[in-house]
């Protein structure tokens, strides 16, 4: 087959962007030909298709007057330069599938028209929840969880000013998710894809589409190493962005509150950075707590490695949570919010301990439940860890059985074609 992956990130920024390079190496290593569909960025992985992309849109410039925001929102919501770069695209390549990851607002709908345009079964990944919440988070300002847009209709994005506390913007996510629902776009998608089912459950209460939503884990890179790494530096470890609904400043709170010897080392980048520094340091924390920048690769799997304990305090509706997923697999214990997809992921007292989101007592103790663990205790732990990841996680399977959602696809579209 031949398949389209559409995401609008070309490059590595979060756990999105792992996946979506994941699912293009296991699918080619499965003898599949693999495209792509994104936004021009310099810092893209070079690809072939990359003469396709459409131009970088910047929806957080802050030098942008309120006019230039306007105009830009029109694009936002319908891009006439994304529906005419993909139809060269699929003139040119003739993709048997799409698989769309991220589209929001840099990329569009409007290449779906395109696809249906060209009868391709189009599946799209639920990597956030933007069809419920504009926003995608699910959170006010204030950082609690909301439900509004859901339940009452998308103008409480507005009326809250969810997105970053800007109206203006709030007025734009408004008007794409209107937009949207008045074109019926999520019901032109044949088959979405949920990682979890927390979100598989919640969209489908949502009624944002009448298209079948189905579940599948997440699953780890095709040459991931399932394997317990015993042999620990003194620390305990985040690792992933900097940002309000990622709870790094709860961990801060809780780290600050038991008075361990191992470390807390901090990877990673992001909007709450300052926001962190300036915790640690109004705490006295400077020696304690070591804060990182973002770091990828090899060197990203050794600090995991030699970690104790990863920590994965989310407060917002976390999805497939790739960063436990590596941890496990690693055999490392992982301390997470019990919220979500976490949950799913995260068996309490078996392959990790779970704690309440946002609050940092709750977090010191489980943490310390994990630091006092006799070494036998975690060694055990460990190998029942990684004997999970291993089960829950593995590209092959993962793969198989998406190959066989695609082929039926396919094979229904030309079908209807043919009739």
């Amino acid at each position: 087959m031949k398949i389209l992956l559409i995401h609008k990130f070309h490059y590595m920024l979060g756990g999105t962007e792992t996946f979506h390079y994941n699912l293009a190496e296991a699918l080619t290593a499965a003898g599949h030909e693999i495209i792509f569909f994104s936004m021009y960025d310099e810092r893209n992985i070079p690809c072939a298709q990359d003469k396709y992309f459409v131009s970088n849109v910047d929806y957080n410039d802050s030098n942008l007057s309120t006019l230039k925001k306007i105009k830009m929102g029109i694009k936002l919501i319908y891009s006439f330069e994304a529906k005419h770069n993909i139809e060269k695209l699929i003139q040119d390549e003739k993709p048997d599938i799409a698989h769309i990851g991220l589209l929001h607002r840099q990329i569009t709908f409007s290449v779906v028209d395109v696809l249906k345009k060209y009868n391709i079964p189009v599946v799209m990944h639920l990597h956030e929840l933007t069809a419920v919440c504009p926003c995608y988070t699910m959170l006010r300002q204030d950082g609690t969880i909301c439900s509004d847009c859901a339940t009452k209709g998308y103008w409480n994005c507005v009326k809250n000013k969810c997105m970053k506390g800007s109206l203006t913007k709030s007025m734009l996510a408004y008007a794409e998710a209107q937009f949207l629902k008045c074109g019926h776009y999520y019901d032109k998608i044949d088959l979405y894809i949920a990682e979890c089912n927390f979100y598989k459950n919640l969209v489908q209460r949502a009624q944002f589409t009448h298209s079948p939503i189905i579940k599948m884990n997440n699953f780890l890179p095709i040459h991931q190493e399932y394997k317990a790494y015993y042999d620990q530096d003194n620390y305990i470890l985040y690792f992933g962005r900097y940002a309000r609904e990622k709870g790094v400043l709860t961990i801060l709170k809780a780290y600050a509150k038991i008075h361990c010897s191992e470390k807390l080392v901090l990877v990673g980048k992001g909007s709450e950075e300052d926001k962190i520094k300036d915790y640690v340091k109004e705490h006295n924390l400077e020696e304690r707590v070591q804060i990182n920048g973002a770091i990828f690769g090899e060197e990203m799997e050794h600090i995991i490695e030699r970690a104790k304990v990863v920590l994965v305090p989310s407060e917002w509706y976390e999805n497939g949570a790739f960063v436990a997923l590596q941890a496990l697999a690693k055999g490392k214990i992982v301390v997470a919010s019990d919220i979500a997809g976490l949950s799913e992921i995260v068996q309490d007292g078996e392959t990790g301990y779970l704690a309440e989101p946002g609050n940092p007592d709750s977090f010191a103790v489980a943490i310390q439940k994990a630091l006092s663990l006799t070494e036998t205790a975690y060694r055990d732990m460990s190998e029942h860890i990684v004997a999970y990841a291993k089960k829950r996680c593995d590209a092959g399977n993962y793969i198989k059985e998406l190959c066989k959602i695609y082929e039926k696809l396919i094979n229904e579209k030309q079908h209807k074609e043919n009739r």
